[in-house]
């Protein structure tokens, strides 16, 4: 039986049709004659163009509101964040290195094998690595196309690079760089 009350009933009058009741009403009230007199039809028709307009043009601009507060906020995140994502990164860098320095044989083990793979004659002066990784060694030896030959023949010592070459005493010091293991 409710139902049957809810559809007789009359439906609530529109946003625009109270508001041209107001204004009637203000109208009235401020011109001293009766409620009834009727707005021109070209004022209704531009205040329902207003009300038109004015649904998109509030979306607009509380989208452009809600869009500055968001980048600001996106901003602020940002440089909050930028000091951990920075301490991230340094942190993977460093993992990478550890790795790099943890596959790689011992100096120990590239000095045995560099000692096979010398002539008789050769003599290490000095071997390091750098924190690349990159093998940096010097050879005293008599006859340095000989200690080059020696070194091309070990596969270890293949990729290794003659750099530099200097005169001491009654040899010569090569020096050699290159990725070894």
């Amino acid at each position: 039986m409710q139902s049957d009350d809810l559809e007789t009933s009359a439906p609530a009058p529109s946003l625009v049709h109270r508001l041209v009741a107001v204004a009637r009403r203000r109208r009235a009230g401020a011109a001293g004659t009766p409620a009834t007199t009727a707005w021109p039809q070209g004022r209704i028709a531009a205040l329902v163009g207003v009300l038109i307009a004015a649904g998109p043009l509030t979306t607009i601009a509380g989208a452009k509101l809600l869009a500055g507060q968001q980048r600001a906020a996106a901003a602020r995140i940002e440089g909050d964040a930028s000091p951990r994502i920075a301490a991230a990164k340094a942190a993977t860098e460093a993992r990478a290195q550890i790795d790099a320095v943890l596959r790689r044989g011992t100096l120990g083990a590239t000095i045995e094998a560099l000692a096979r793979a010398l002539p008789a004659d050769a003599t290490l002066v000095r071997a390091g690595r750098t924190a690349q990784g990159v093998l940096e060694i010097e050879v005293a030896a008599a006859d340095p196309d000989r200690l080059r030959a020696a070194l091309r023949r070990a596969p270890a010592f293949a990729r290794l690079r003659n750099t530099g070459q200097r005169q001491a005493d009654a040899k010569m010091i090569v020096t050699f760089a290159g990725a070894a293991p």
